[in-house]
């Protein structure tokens, strides 16, 4: 494909700026810092001073740890060979501390005439997600069962958790049900 070039500089004569001064053209580089190189220098001989010091004074000193930890093994070694004092369990029956216990019975406590209850969880019209709920609160951990009554002419499914002994621990399962996202419960007295 054939290109005219001599248009393309016509048109781009028009567009371009004025040139400026021969003195502004020439780009300086900025200066360049000095800092990085100077504190890489002296970590880097403060690190091989550091390795200098331990390499001449830190042999010395391992010597002497090595040779006293020697010599106290030594020692021991004598006296284990002696036999070993063995103090601590004497001193542990002398230092008994004898405590007055003071029993406290802690009994429950209980209800007069405590009433049995039921803690209703639902009432459905199909048998279907009576089960469900009936399983969720299985599986919770609480005994579950499904009564059949007849409401204005229709069968509903009550699914209702229990028995409970007591207005207590009805509570107690009222409260787990509605931790567990149950939490239009009703308490019926059975008994």
């Amino acid at each position: 494909m054939a290109h005219d070039f001599a248009k393309q500089r016509s048109s781009n004569n028009g567009s371009q700026k004025k040139r400026t001064s021969p003195k502004s053209a020439t780009k300086t580089s900025p200066a360049k810092s000095h800092w990085p190189w100077f504190f890489s220098g002296l970590i880097s001989g403060l690190f091989v001073a550091l390795i200098g010091f331990l390499g001449f004074f830190g042999a010395g000193s391992l010597q002497n740890i090595n040779n006293t930890i020697s010599t106290q093994d030594a020692v021991s070694a004598g006296q284990n060979d002696q036999g070993t004092d063995f103090t601590f369990y004497n001193r542990l029956s002398e230092a008994e501390v004898v405590v007055d216990v003071v029993a406290v019975e802690l009994t429950p406590e209980i209800e007069e005439n405590p009433n049995v209850y039921r803690v209703q969880a639902g009432s459905f019209n199909s048998l279907e997600d009576a089960e469900k709920l009936r399983a969720e609160i299985i599986l919770i951990g609480l005994d579950a069962s499904i009564s059949q009554a007849e409401v204005l002419g229709q069968t509903m499914y009550r699914v209702q958790a229990g028995p409970f002994v007591g207005n207590a621990s009805a509570d107690d399962a009222v409260d787990l049900l509605a931790r567990n996202n149950l939490p239009d419960t009703i308490k019926i007295v059975v008994r």
